[in-house]
């Protein structure tokens, strides 16, 4: 009996450090994981609003973490700074979705909440009444504005910092498009993925993936970023996990099955 996605190439789009997880999952369903990485997690450029934030820790009364990356670049210099993660542990803190939330709770503690659909625009409401309140945001150098723009108009005061900086186009990666066959599928984990991919595969004369490949994307944050790139999705996940978006192929796997043999 062979597996769901057997011989299937699944492109991942993740940086290199963190699509493993998603590769060995893809291998035990059959699947033949190409690991394209299309953006870097770099430090930030000045550590200095970091640096202010961390050392003044008992002023917020939450800080909220949106990635997996966040919770370890924040908690990783408060390490290099010699301030103790207790520092952190005593104010309420948030985290997007599970793993950010089990990155969170490894380093420090589990968070105080989580929202019910895990993307930033619904972490607002996981927080409860935030009048009057001063909110931590530590993100990527590119995060959207929205969620704390919404926490504003909710009456906090949102402090944010850049955690980390966000690279598009690795230049490894780059080069190995132009030998790389076209996948049977390709995974989108962020809007920064998509942007850095179509960029990538423009400069290789590969455009004609985004429209001919199915594309599958991890939330709808990331699909809204598909179609304004002028594509569309084949499937967004219904669950903002890796294990969702693995759902997601594998539904796509069986629609396509499903038609071929009704064709």
């Amino acid at each position: 009996m062979s597996l769901p996605l057997q011989g299937k190439r699944v492109l991942i789009t993740r940086p290199a450090e963190q699509a493993e997880d998603l590769a060995t999952q893809l291998r035990a369903l059959g699947a033949e994981p190409i690991v394209l990485p299309t953006i870097t997690i770099l430090p930030p450029e000045r550590w200095q609003p970091v640096d202010e934030a961390i050392r003044s820790l008992e002023r917020f009364d939450w800080v909220v973490f949106t990635s997996v990356n966040g919770v370890r670049s924040f908690i990783g210099r408060m390490g290099e700074l010699g301030v103790p993660v207790s520092a952190l542990a005593r104010c309420r803190l948030a985290a997007i979705g599970p793993a950010t939330a089990r990155a969170l709770e490894k380093a420090c503690r589990a968070p105080d909440a989580i929202p019910d659909e895990f993307i930033s625009d619904a972490l607002p409401d996981a927080l409860g009444e935030v009048k009057g309140l001063r909110i931590l945001l530590p993100r990527a150098d590119i995060a959207r504005k929205a969620m704390a723009e919404e926490l504003r108009q909710r009456g906090a005061e949102v402090v944010e910092v850049a955690a980390y900086r966000v690279q598009q186009g690795v230049e490894e990666a780059k080069a190995h498009i132009a030998i790389l066959p076209a996948p049977d599928y390709i995974t989108l984990t962020s809007p920064s993925t998509v942007r850095s991919l179509a960029r990538m595969l423009e400069e290789a004369g590969r455009s004609d993936w985004l429209a001919t490949v199915p594309l599958i994307c991890i939330g709808p944050i990331t699909a809204e970023a598909v179609r304004e790139m002028g594509y569309q999705p084949a499937r967004v996940a219904n669950e903002h996990t890796i294990q969702g978006l693995i759902q997601a192929i594998l539904e796509e796997a069986m629609a396509h099955a499903h038609t071929a043999t009704n064709a």
